[in-house]
């Protein structure tokens, strides 16, 4: 398998000095059994109080212990920003130290990615892989990088992604998927407004997007969040209500819970 490593692939990354990992365009079809391999040796008895992955704030509050559960699969939909939603979810892991493997998604926005705070030197991106073949190359991976974030597949085998969930629970990565998918927490996405906009010209500042989230279990709890991501200084944070400015416990009152 050809991997280019420690050198920039393109635009955004180049101006980054890009260390990420990523398949040559002609490179030769992925070794499966090598990357299967490497997953092994790198696959580590997981403890308990190393079994949540961390996120930022505004996400706290969509997730049932509070950051990403090992072994867990998450799918993000919606029109308002799915993929930046993706970036902004697992950054907080990445400059913790995980590593983040990014599986055919060619719009990903590098920049943006490093804006939002994702390590990008612990970052491989994977082009999509041939027709048949997501099943295996993501369950490569699984245990040989603590994040996959990847398109869902529009024709997956039942018996491939049963063999992915399994994979991920014995060795506790976490599956983003994006689009609609099989899995343990869904995060669907509405962008609210854009700001920064006048009368047909500016600059884009800030957006305000809300996040709903559903699931099985104890994700089955309705909770709705209301995010700028990113806000005005490029972070992504809670939305705070006006007249709470300034108060330690502004936001709280944009949660909207609800039985199931």
């Amino acid at each position: 398998m050809t991997v280019a490593v420690g050198a920039a692939t393109s635009g955004a990354a180049a101006d980054l000095g890009g260390r990420g990992l990523r398949l040559a365009p002609d490179a030769p079809q992925p070794d499966l059994e090598a990357l299967d391999e490497a997953a092994r040796r790198a696959t580590q008895v997981v403890t308990a109080g190393e079994r949540l992955l961390p996120v930022a704030e505004p996400f706290v509050p969509l997730l049932p212990r509070g950051g990403l559960q090992r072994g867990s699969m998450v799918a993000i939909t919606g029109k308002g920003g799915a993929t930046s939603t993706a970036l902004a979810l697992v950054t907080a892991a990445s400059a913790a130290g995980s590593w983040v493997a990014v599986v055919g998604t060619p719009r990903l926005g590098l920049l943006a990615a490093h804006e939002l705070g994702m390590a990008l030197d612990r970052c491989a991106l994977i082009d999509e892989p041939p027709p048949g073949q997501w099943g295996q190359v993501v369950g490569a991976l699984i245990g040989g990088v603590d994040i996959v974030v990847t398109s869902a597949p529009r024709r997956a085998r039942t018996s491939d992604v049963r063999r992915v969930a399994a994979r991920l629970r014995e060795r506790g990565t976490v599956l983003i998927q994006l689009g609609d998918a099989i899995a343990d927490l869904g995060l669907e996405v509405t962008t609210l407004a854009w700001e920064g906009i006048g009368e047909g010209r500016g600059r884009l500042l800030a957006r305000r997007v809300r996040v709903r989230r559903s699931g099985r279990g104890a994700a089955s709890r309705l909770v709705e969040v209301e995010m700028w991501l990113p806000g005005h200084d490029g972070q992504v944070t809670l939305v705070l209500p006006e007249q709470e400015t300034g108060t330690e416990w502004a936001g709280v009152h944009r949660l909207r819970t609800a039985a199931s």
